[in-house]
């Protein structure tokens, strides 16, 4: 059930007369960015091991409510896990989780004037797409398990997550830590933590098009 309603969000929040649902003044684009994973049993956002690499790629969708507090929808595909080394035994385990991610974020601006830092912070539901558990001993591959369908029936996650940004003309710019709320049983009792830079351009708004254009006119004239 949640992966048909997460589906379904995407799918209907990328349609092309999606944006015409937020507010007049909404904005929207294409996202990426890289993050580094971790899973820990400790508080939130606390770090443990080495870290493992992953991408973000998805759509922003920003809708205003106020002139500086604006609602974040960003489904996007997200890279989550963590690398953790015994060099005693020489082991080196890798976990890679890939999953389809939909956070519901409040931006708040730091001043009236949109351009500038902004705070952000929210909750994010996380649909496991995949994910490959690796054990190596020196540099060796000792076992490998997968996950799939049929051997995960929980493939759902709550996360929450805060971020710091910069708004800079159409473009965002958002570093952003999360931590899972709950993970699955069989793999390990920790939190999956993400660190990420994430950058969305944002395609102009039909105020920012009719002031160009009354520009454009005024020139000619």
């Amino acid at each position: 059930m949640g992966k048909r309603v997460l589906l379904l969000a995407v799918l209907v929040s990328q349609l092309p007369g999606s944006p015409q649902l937020f507010a007049q003044g909404s904005r929207n684009g294409p996202k990426v960015g890289g993050g580094i994973g971790t899973q820990t049993f400790g508080k939130f956002l606390q770090w443990n091991g080495q870290p493992k690499l992953g991408p973000v790629a998805g759509w922003s969708f920003e809708a205003p409510v106020t002139e500086q507090v604006s609602l974040l929808i960003e489904p996007m595909y997200i890279g989550k896990g963590s690398v953790t080394v015994d060099n005693v035994q020489k082991t080196r385990t890798s976990v890679a989780l890939n999953y389809l991610e939909l956070p519901l974020l409040i931006k708040v601006s730091t001043n009236p004037d949109p351009q500038g830092l902004y705070l952000s912070g929210g909750l994010m539901y996380g649909y496991l797409l995949h994910g490959k558990v690796k054990n190596f001993q020196y540099g060796e591959l000792k076992s490998e398990y997968t996950f799939s369908p049929s051997t995960n029936q929980n493939r759902g996650q709550w996360s929450a997550g805060v971020g710091l940004g910069q708004e800079v003309g159409p473009w965002l710019i958002e570093l952003r830590g999360q931590s899972s709320l709950n993970t699955f049983d069989r793999l390990v009792r920790s939190h999956n933590v993400v660190y990420s830079v994430q950058v969305a351009w944002r395609f102009p708004t039909q105020a920012e098009k009719d002031r160009k254009r009354a520009e454009r006119e005024e020139q000619e004239d």
